[in-house]
């Protein structure tokens, strides 16, 4: 049985250190002047240790020291949210931040059921017990994980990967990012947006949107009532609206929004595909990102009829 010399143990690390690239068993008790069994033991144990590091160069085993930090000292100074499990989902390391974010204490997770722990505080549980079992599977994931803890509603993009242990055992991390004030955000966008459409739907006139080339990228429903169909103009030129003879002069109407940077009005005849022709008043008008490049041009269609808008009366004749 080799015993373990501290001093030689030291000389390896020290020969690895200035050896970067790595060498073999054989270059490594040259350097120490220790023998190879004694340096293959010696290099076990720092393996073991996650201090050195291995890897195959054809035939041969080349060590060199680990360029990777424990995963401990990054975790426990970033924001991120951190919890290891075995194979069993038994939760065996994670950092403080998840005990405070759910009201427990650290000794509270150590060794129950990740799943257990979180039951009643997760919202979609179902979601994030699937991809803890994917990560003991072997697979990555990321998932967005809603919280709701004592009237507390909070989100986390949460990524779930698979671990091996030293003792060559397997289970499953997960590092989440809290990403509550951009996810509350995008709810508050996303029900504003809802709303505004709403809204539009409603309007007596047409409402569209195109992209800076004149592709319709939004219409409201009211063109139905013409016998278009909303998503089947979406993808095409506005200039599609209008009778063959007019298009050109449509879309030089609708693009003049973008390129003279002023909101635009002129008139087209639409194709109406039950046979009609319609006259519709276009109002455009474009929007610039802050490099002052054209990102939308939207606007509204109101139906007229012989130059005069559809109901509007006519000049009553003097007495």
């Amino acid at each position: 049985m080799v015993q373990i010399n501290p001093e030689s143990l030291n000389r390896v690390r020290e020969v690895l250190k200035k050896n970067p690239r790595g060498l073999n068993i054989q270059a490594i008790a040259a350097q120490c002047g220790i023998n190879r069994m004694s340096v293959a033991k010696y290099l076990e144990i720092l393996t073991a240790n996650g201090i050195v590091e291995v890897q195959t160069v054809g035939n041969a085993k080349v060590y060199f020291l680990s360029r990777q930090i424990p995963v401990t000292t990054y975790m426990e100074y970033t924001s991120k949210h951190y919890c290891i499990t075995d194979d069993k989902l038994n939760v065996v390391q994670l950092n403080e931040w998840i005990p405070r974010t759910v009201g427990m204490q650290y000794e509270d997770f150590i060794g129950r059921p990740l799943p257990d722990v979180l039951s009643g505080v997760v919202v979609n549980m179902d979601e994030c017990r699937a991809a803890m079992e994917k990560a003991l599977a072997g697979e990555v994931t990321t998932i967005v994980v809603e919280e709701n803890f004592k009237g507390k509603h909070l989100f986390f993009e949460m990524l779930h990967m698979p671990v091996q242990f030293p003792d060559g055992s397997h289970g499953m991390m997960a590092v989440s990012q809290d990403i509550t004030d951009k996810k509350k955000l995008e709810i508050a966008l996303r029900e504003e947006g809802d709303r505004l459409r709403d809204l539009v739907e409603h309007m007596p006139d047409i409402v569209f949107a195109t992209d800076p080339a004149g592709v319709l990228s939004y219409i409201s429903s009211r063109i139905a009532g013409y016998h278009f169909d909303p998503d089947g103009c979406c993808g095409r030129p506005f200039g599609d609206l209008a009778v063959p003879e007019d298009r050109k002069a449509a879309m030089a109407g609708l693009l003049a929004a973008c390129d003279e940077k002023t909101p635009r009005r002129f008139r087209l005849r639409a194709a109406v595909p039950d046979g009609r022709e319609v006259w519709f008043e276009a109002t455009v008008a474009a929007r610039w990102d802050d490099s002052a490049a054209c990102t939308t041009i939207h606007g509204s269609l109101r139906e007229v009829q012989g130059g005069e808008e559809t109901g509007r009366k006519k000049t009553a004749k003097k007495m």
